[in-house]
């Protein structure tokens, strides 16, 4: 992934667009770094009620789900019950996957406010 000297690599710090400290400990998880950028940006800037992102950054969830379900995180009851219907309306299977907050530990950093990747163990999650 280091394609020129202004390439990141691995205990390098990063601030996103919303100030938070990323310690780069994956350099093969950039993709995320991006989308949590323009999450902050579609929240903050454009004001969306809600915002459905749809992307293939982690390989850990097709473990978890296999190649014909995707996976659906959301505390929103509501949205999820939208989606769900539309998935069986469209035939495109889904999941929708827990959002456990004690996996939130695997992101904790010494020297920023958080990693960017977690273990390997709920990698999806």
């Amino acid at each position: 992934n280091m394609i020129n000297e202004r390439a990141y690599v691995p205990s390098d710090i990063l601030t996103a667009s919303n100030g938070k400290t990323i310690e780069i400990v994956n350099t093969d998880a950039e993709g995320r770094l991006t989308l949590a950028d323009a999450l902050v940006y579609a929240d903050k800037e454009v004001g969306c009620e809600s915002i459905i992102e749809l992307s293939t950054l982690t390989g850990a969830c097709m473990i978890s789900l296999g190649k014909k379900v995707c996976g659906v995180w959301t505390s929103d009851d509501d949205l999820a019950k939208e989606l769900e219907t539309a998935s069986k309306v469209t035939g495109d299977k889904s999941w929708r996957m827990p959002l456990e907050k004690e996996y939130n530990e695997q992101l904790k950093s010494k020297i920023a406010d958080i990693t960017n990747c977690g273990t390997r163990y709920g990698g999806a999650i």
